[in-house]
């Protein structure tokens, strides 16, 4: 993945889950990623804090936890 796709992912997981869209802000919006993405953290048996939402949105939770099944 090239550092420009790298950073459009993590700008776009800030806009969704700062409910930012093209109209202004929206809180609805952003409450109902942020309870998505939390799920899929809660369900892979991490924290749910932002930063575990961040790894999860971009792969990384799913390639750590791919690891620590090989071992």
């Amino acid at each position: 993945m090239s550092e420009e796709a790298f950073n459009d992912k993590e700008k776009q997981f800030n806009d969704l889950w700062d409910g930012v869209t093209p109209n202004g802000v929206n809180r609805t919006k952003s409450l109902k990623f942020r309870q998505y993405i939390l799920e899929h953290v809660r369900q892979m048996k991490k924290p749910l804090t932002r930063d575990n939402a961040l790894k999860y949105w971009m792969g990384i939770l799913k390639a750590e936890a791919k690891d620590s099944e090989n071992f």
